[in-house]
C-alpha cells in the first residue's frame, strides 16, 4: 500500500511500488551501479538472509527499476535508557541516467509516510554523502572518531588498576557469549542499535572482503565486555572491528590488553566518541590521537512527541518546541516538560518559552550528541532568552556521548 500522491509529481513513465522477493538481483544491480560495487555471489547471499521486500519501494521506468529505497527494523536507545522501535534506512540509491527527475524525494516521502503511518517516532541513515538528507529533515545523530595510539608510548597513568579477568576466545565462543554483553552495553549507550541473530551471523561470518587486506578477527572477552580485532602484519597495526563494554572494569582491562600486544605498534579505532575515557586513563593523553573524524548515524523524527516523550534530560525544563517540518509536515507546536525521572510531550499552543527549531536540528539534539548553543548559532534553533538556550543544553545533554555501534 502506498501512503502518498507523490507519484503523481513524477514523470508520467515513472512509478513506485513495493519489492517482491523476486526484485532482489536488480535492486542489487541498481545499488552495485549507484556505489560503484559488483557483489559477489557470497556477498548476495549474506544480503539476501536480511532482505525482506516489504520492506523495500522501487521507482521504475517502463519496467526498468531505477530508483530504490529500503530499511532494517531496529531499536535504538535514547538518553535514560529506553529503547524505541526504528527503521534504519538503507540502499537508498537513484540511476544516473536518471536523476534530478524527483524520483529520491518521491521515494523518501512514500517511505516516511509509511514509517509514520506504521507508528514509528524515528528513522536512521548512514549517509553516503552529508549533503543528502538535511532536506528530507534527518540531523546528525552520532560522531566516529578515528584514533591512532602508539602502542609503546600508551602507558596508563600509576593509579590506573589492573582488573584482569581478559582471556581469548575462538569466533564461536564470542558468538555464544557477545549477544547478551552488546545488550547491556546497548541499554546504557545512547543511539545505540539491537542486533538480531542474523546480524551476528553476518557480522561473525568475517568475509575476506571485509578485512582489507589484514588478518581474520581474534577476539578477547572480559564478563562485562568483549573485543573484536584484526592485525595488518605490514604495517603491524592492530585494527579494532567491534567492542562493547558494560562496565568500566571491562573497559579497562581490555584496552590493557590491547595495549599490551606483541608486535604490534600501533592501535587504531575507527568509531570512538570524542569523549573517550581512554586518552584520560593514560599518562600521556597525546597518545590517543584523532587522525579523523566524521559523521556516523543520522536521525529524523516521525513523531516529536513520542519521542522527546521517551527519553530523559539532564536538568528540569519546560519548553514549547515550534518544529518546522517542510518534507513530511510532521511539525508543529509541542510542549515539553520532562527531567532526569521522566518527560511528557504534548502539541500545545502556548504556555512555556517558545523556541522554534528546525526538525533535522531536533533529532540531533534528541540522541544528547549536538549543543543547543551551537544549533542556535547556525541559525538552525532560536528562542526570544538565551537563558532557555543554555537551558536546553544543560536538558539534552546526556551522560555518555551517544555512538551507534552497528553499521547498516
Amino acid at each position: 500500500m502506498l501512503h502518498t500522491d507523490a507519484p503523481s509529481l513524477l514523470p508520467p513513465s515513472i512509478t513506485l511500488r513495493r519489492a517482491t522477493a523476486a526484485d532482489f538481483p536488480a535492486i542489487a544491480v541498481v545499488d552495485g551501479r549507484s556505489f560503484g560495487e559488483h557483489y559477489s555471489h557470497e556477498q548476495l547471499d549474506d544480503i539476501r538472509s536480511v532482505f525482506d521486500p516489504d520492506r523495500y519501494l522501487l521507482a521504475e521506468d517502463r519496467g526498468e527499476i531505477v530508483g530504490v529505497t529500503g530499511s532494517y527494523p531496529f531499536d535504538v536507545t535514547l538518553p535514560g535508557g529506553a529503547a524505541v522501535p526504528a527503521a534504519g534506512v538503507s540502499w537508498v540509491s537513484v540511476a544516473v541516467t536518471h536523476r534530478r527527475r524527483g524520483i529520491l524525494r518521491a521515494l523518501m516521502a512514500e517511505q516516511h509516510r509509511g514509517f509514520a503511518a506504521d507508528g514509528l517516532a524515528v528513522s536512521l541513515l548512514t549517509a553516503s554523502e552529508g549533503a543528502i538528507y538535511g532536506r528530507f529533515g534527518y540531523g546528525i545523530a552520532t560522531e566516529h572518531r578515528e584514533v591512532e595510539i602508539d602502542r609503546r608510548r600508551a602507558a596508563f597513568r600509576a593509579d590506573v588498576p589492573d582488573p584482569g579477568g581478559v582471556r581469548q576466545v575462538a569466533t564461536s565462543d564470542l558468538r555464544r557469549i557477545a549477544p547478551a554483553i552488546h545488550r547491556r552495553w546497548a541499554a546504557q549507550t545512547p543511539g545505540a542499535l539491537s542486533r538480531t541473530d542474523r546480524w551476528w551471523d553476518i557480522h561473525l561470518a568475517d568475509r575476506e572482503w571485509h578485512r582489507g587486506g589484514a588478518t581474520a578477527l581474534f577476539h578477547l572477552v572480559h564478563p562485562d565486555g568483549y573485543v573484536s580485532y584484526r592485525i595488518d602484519r605490514a604495517t603491524r597495526t592492530c585494527r579494532i572491528a567491534d567492542m562493547a563494554t558494560a562496565g568500566e572494569e571491562a573497559y579497562i582491562a581490555l584496552w590493557r590488553t590491547l595495549l599490551a600486544l606483541d608486535l604490534v605498534e600501533t592501535v587504531s579505532a575507527r568509531s570512538l566518541t570524542a569523549a573517550e575515557p581512554l586518552q584520560f586513563l593514560l599518562a600521556d593523553p597525546r597518545q590517543v590521537r584523532t587522525v579523523g573524524q566524521y559523521d556516523g548515524m543520522w536521525a529524523r523524527l516521525l513523531d516529536a512527541p513520542a519521542a522527546l516523550s521517551a527519553r530523559r534530560y539532564g536538568t528540569e525544563v519546560d519548553v514549547v518546541l515550534d518544529v518546522r517540518d517542510p518534507f513530511l509536515d510532521r511539525g508543529g507546536r509541542f510542549r515539553l516538560r520532562g527531567g532526569p525521572d521522566g518527560a511528557e510531550c504534548a502539541p500545545a499552543a502556548g504556555g512555556a518559552p517558545v523556541v522554534g527549531i528546525e526538525a533535522a536540528a531536533l533529532a540531533s539534539l534528541l540522541f544528547g550528541g549536538a549543543h543547543a548553543g551551537s544549533l542556535a548559532r547556525a541559525r538552525l534553533l532560536a528562542a526570544d532568552d538565551p537563558a532557555v538556550v543554555r537551558r536546553l543544553t544543560a536538558a539534552f545533554s546526556g551522560e555518555r556521548p551517544p555512538q551507534h555501534g552497528t553499521e547498516f
